[in-house]
């Protein structure tokens, strides 16, 4: 078993990003590249891929999931990644992220048939999020005492089979998904250590199972059923009455069920970015106090319309990654100013692309700081 110990640490949590005006050349990476930033994916061929600003490369020679799977990543204090994924069989699989030939780096943590192979995943702190095959919550805590295998949190067919999760950032572990009903719903353990579940919108709100993101108890970003983004609040107690969304893009905005990232810059602005219907990655911030329509910040046709991009805050700008058609991407967008005209604002971002045959398009990606 690999051990993450506890203590101060950060999540890669997969929030995604976005980016680019005008493309390096291929596979000839540029001065902007981010070798600080560590991406991880999984293959065609079931491995485990990393790139560091660069060509992602096999980072060892074992079978960790199916092509795209989701993938979470966790940094322990001592500096150590850890990659989680549902295998193929349908269990929670550690994959340390040690170079190839370096010995068994593989480990499956629990029962399997557990989640559909290759299912969403989620980390922040030291706990995994997941929805398994009965449409229950699971959650895993690497935290010393917690439990040594994943455990149901919530009750089954709340969610359909390997829906989208968001493990919510903090000091309390969490984690949002959309029910079965549409309605977006937060679990969490209470002070008894219990773990319980709440709505936070209304039923028939988004897509059930679809993407969302979460950064922090005080704000969620899920699509509508009618492509609008809107926060919400996560925080698992009494839905409001009357229920104040605060709407980030208008109707048709994003592909229906999304995937969606959201970061923010300490002290600063928050960034929430999908890939569009015309694959083009766009985006959207409150630098000026409100919420203004995406606009695209990088070409169209870089991603796959809906599909996830992973992001990350590295110091005063942002990375992203993502899986195109052949290509892995990494784009860098320095933090958003306040404007001095109307939006859109300048993103002024920079993109890199690399050739990437074995890459699975639109496949799920987690990024962490070195």
């Amino acid at each position: 078993m690999i051990q993450i110990r506890a203590g101060h640490r950060r999540a890669a949590v997969a929030v995604g990003a976005a980016l680019i005006l005008t493309a390096a050349p291929i596979a000839t990476p540029p001065a902007y590249a981010d070798s600080q930033v560590e991406a991880y994916t999984i293959g065609t061929g079931y491995g485990l891929y990393k790139s560091t600003g660069g060509a992602p490369a096999l980072v060892h020679g074992e079978q960790v999931a199916p092509p795209g799977a989701g993938v979470a990543t966790i940094r322990s204090e001592s500096g150590s990644i850890t990659a989680f994924a549902i295998g193929v069989n349908g269990g929670l699989v550690l994959s340390r992220t040690v170079p190839l030939g370096a010995g068994p780096a593989v480990t499956i943590d629990g029962p399997a048939g557990l989640a559909p192979p290759g299912a969403p995943i989620a980390a922040a702190g030291l706990d995994v999020f997941f929805v398994g095959r009965n449409g229950a919550v699971f959650n895993r805590s690497y935290l010393s005492g917690a439990p040594t295998a994943p455990r149901q949190v919530t009750v089954a067919g709340i969610a359909p089979p390997g829906a989208v999760v968001a493990a919510i950032p903090g000091t309390t572990p969490g984690a949002a998904f959309v029910g079965t009903d549409g309605a977006l719903r937060v679990v969490r353990p209470n002070s008894t250590g219990a773990w319980t579940t709440a709505p936070a919108s209304p039923p028939n709100f988004a897509t059930p199972g679809g993407g969302l993101a979460a950064l922090s108890a005080l704000a969620g970003f899920v699509a509508g059923l009618d492509g609008r983004i809107w926060q919400v609040r996560l925080t698992g107690g009494p839905l409001p009455d009357p229920w104040q969304p605060v709407p980030v893009a208008g109707t048709g905005a994003a592909p229906v069920g999304a995937h969606l990232a959201a970061v923010q810059f300490a002290g600063g602005p928050t960034v929430v970015m999908f890939a569009g219907h015309d694959g083009a990655v766009r985006a959207t911030s409150n630098v000026a106090g409100t919420w203004h329509e995406p606009t695209a910040a990088t070409a169209s046709g870089v991603a796959t319309p809906g599909k996830p991009i992973a992001a990350t805050i590295h110091g005063d700008h942002l990375d992203g990654d993502w899986c195109g058609n052949g290509q892995a991407w990494q784009l860098r967008i320095p933090k958003p100013i306040p404007p001095s005209g109307p939006h859109p604002e300048p993103w002024n971002a920079v993109v890199s692309s690399f050739q990437a045959p074995n890459i699975q398009p639109g496949g799920h990606v987690s990024n962490v700081l070195r």
